[in-house]
């Protein structure tokens, strides 16, 4: 008897053409162990549909098909079902993905075959949930502008960034981490349980998704040069060791937003909050992973 597939699949994420005849094909071929059903997202009731999708079907795997706002939203609706997921990228930037070690979707193909599932933790940030990254500053307000451009996928991103590179002061920010007071100034403010953006950029290289921990990152590139040497270290996993830099690993903390600052959480703009409560919450999720993933963790233990 065939293991049940739920796919869930966002017709409208990123930059994907495939539509649900021709995901229909190539379910058939790449899942053909799986009786597979597919569901849409319309926008409308997900959470509430994809519930009943989980409790109809019992499924043994849950496949996604978008990109991070698509995992957070089935993440939302299924969790505490302990149910393994798996992302197929079809979003813009897919930066979740790329933490698990998913860069393309024949990556997706290969880690259901392969069927190797880690627990993964995410961050409770006042009501809402953090899968991957969150972040003040510098990168919400790039994702707000590409949120008011015309078009999607990553030269649209790309565009967007151009304005912001030199334009963002430096904010001031009150921190309590771990019951810790400091007081930082950041262009850029970050909560890190992934490890990289979905450009590639590497945020949080030592980082671990499953070690009952998150990191509090605080940017403050000051010159041009600083910029190009931040820059270059987030490609090469090395951002720790600037000086623009300063790392904080924790299981709490709580953050006063004293300028009130843009704020996002995985792609999602959270408007200018005067202060957040970030808490880790260990392993609440199950994801099959790539063996990369398997293979980087190992390396930071």
């Amino acid at each position: 008897m065939k293991k049940v597939c739920l796919f869930i699949f966002n017709p409208v994420s990123g930059d994907s053409t495939i539509d649900k005849e021709e995901l229909d094909e190539i379910v058939r071929v790449k899942l053909a162990h799986f009786e597979t059903s597919i569901f849409e997202t319309t926008g409308s009731d997900d959470t509430v549909k994809i519930k009943s999708e989980y409790v109809r079907l019992k499924p043994d795997l849950v496949l996604i098909g978008g990109g991070d706002g698509t995992v957070k939203l089935v993440a939302k609706s299924l969790i505490n079902t302990n149910i393994p997921f798996c992302i197929v990228p079809f979003g813009s930037a897919n930066g979740l993905a790329k933490c698990l070690g998913i860069h393309t979707v024949e990556d997706s193909w290969e880690a259901v075959r392969d069927y190797v599932v880690h627990p993964i933790d995410a961050i409770r940030i006042n009501d809402e949930l953090c899968l991957h990254l969150a972040d003040f500053g510098f990168n919400a307000n790039l994702v707000k502008n590409f949120e008011a451009t015309d078009g999607r996928g990553m030269l649209a991103y790309i565009k967007s960034s151009v304005s912001e590179i030199f334009t963002t002061e430096s904010k001031s920010f009150k921190l309590k981490i771990d019951g810790e007071m400091k007081q930082v100034m950041a262009k850029m403010l970050v909560l890190a349980n992934g490890d990289q953006y979905g450009t590639g950029a590497l945020i949080n290289y030592k980082g671990k998704m499953n070690d009952g921990k998150f990191e509090v990152i605080a940017l403050n590139p000051e010159s041009a040069k600083d910029y190009i040497r931040m820059i270059m270290a987030m490609f090469r996993g090395d951002l720790e060791e600037q000086n623009s830099s300063i790392f904080y690993r924790c299981e709490s903390c709580e953050i006063e937003n004293v300028k009130e600052v843009e704020f996002q959480i995985d792609g999602e703009l959270m408007g200018k909050p005067q202060s957040i409560n970030a808490t880790i919450e260990k392993q609440v999720f199950q994801f099959i992973t790539s063996k990369r993933f398997s293979s980087s963790q190992k390396n930071l233990s």
